[in-house]
């Protein structure tokens, strides 16, 4: 197999302006200077390899627990950690205006943090013509006021109607996974960061995935390693070729206290790419069976092969 530089030099690239370019200011929820950039861009062509960032020690165990966590619907620190990541600790256990929500149950909760597998719908029909009509689009009657009017719900599994889309109509331009809910903001220990997947096929089999994010902490998040996850993952259980990760975000950041550790990535070089794995248990689905397939997915059916960096960095998570 022919060696590649791993193809991360985008990231790094805006890393290194955020800091020499970026306007400075104190963020009052964390109480951190931060350096920051709006309506930033990097793409990632997957022919290029995985992109890994080698300049530290990250691997692919916190991604993937990520990921998985996410896609499962994970609200709890502790779930998360059974799957290979303790990033959600300090949001659960350390955030202030959380600790004293009304909405946190307690101990390592998070709250109503990312919705990706089942997205809760609600809507008030005001007539029984309506309710009707609602009832035709699978929404069930949750409360019937004496007003005649009808509170109703429903549950739209997001991924396994991409899935479903991906398999049955690929050219679809709303193939969308969000997590972007304004209604959960004030329910959560923070609100989703990178909440929105949009998935767009060409007709030579490539799937690109393009990630919206509202908020990128870039010297901690591994938002693009995860994207990239996220891509591969779904080419392999629809048969297609990963094609580009297009990551957009409205607030990308440097921490003050990760500043150290920023200075010591932009001093290093690159590895070589490694090569990501997805064992044979993730196999491709069909009409059949696509239903719950992100939900057997197991951390040990995917990893790096060939992985080599740096030594790791330590850095804060800011809560």
């Amino acid at each position: 197999m022919t060696k590649i530089p791993t193809n991360m030099a985008p990231y790094f690239q805006l890393m290194e302006d955020l800091y020499r370019n970026s306007s400075v200011i104190t963020n009052a929820r964390t109480g951190e200077k931060c350096w920051y950039q709006s309506g930033t861009h990097l793409e990632f062509n997957m022919d290029e390899g995985f992109p890994a960032n080698t300049r530290k020690l990250v691997g692919i165990k916190g991604p993937v627990g990520e990921l998985l966590g996410l896609l499962r619907g994970y609200t709890n620190a502790a779930d998360f950690e059974r799957v290979g990541t303790k990033v959600w600790y300090g949001n659960a256990n350390e955030t202030p205006a959380w600790l004293s929500n009304p909405w946190r149950k307690g101990e390592n909760d998070n709250g109503m943090i990312y919705g990706f597998r089942d997205w809760v719908d609600t809507c008030v029909a005001k007539s029984e013509a309506e309710r009707d009509l609602y009832l035709q689009q699978g929404y069930a009657v949750d409360v019937e006021g004496k007003d005649g009017k009808f509170a109703m719900t429903r549950v739209i599994k997001q991924l396994d109607k991409l899935l479903h889309t991906l398999l049955t109509n690929p050219t679809d331009r709303r193939m969308i996974v969000t997590a972007l809910n304004v209604g959960s903001f004030d329910k959560c220990s923070l609100p989703p960061c990178h909440h929105t997947y949009t998935f767009t096929y060409f007709p030579d089999g490539r799937l690109d995935v393009e990630c919206s994010m509202r908020s990128w902490d870039m010297a901690k998040a591994y938002n693009v390693q995860l994207s990239a996850l996220f891509l591969h993952i779904v080419c392999r259980l629809v048969g297609m070729k990963p094609g580009r990760v297009i990551l957009n975000c409205s607030n990308t950041h440097l921490y003050e206290s990760g500043i150290e550790g920023v200075e010591i990535m932009l001093g290093r070089t690159d590895y070589t790419a490694p090569q990501l794995v997805l064992s044979d248990n993730i196999k491709q689905v069909d009409l059949s069976n696509y239903q719950g397939a992100f939900e057997r997915i197991e951390p040990s059916d995917i990893w790096l092969e060939g992985y080599e960096s740096h030594p790791a960095i330590k850095t804060k998570m800011v809560v």
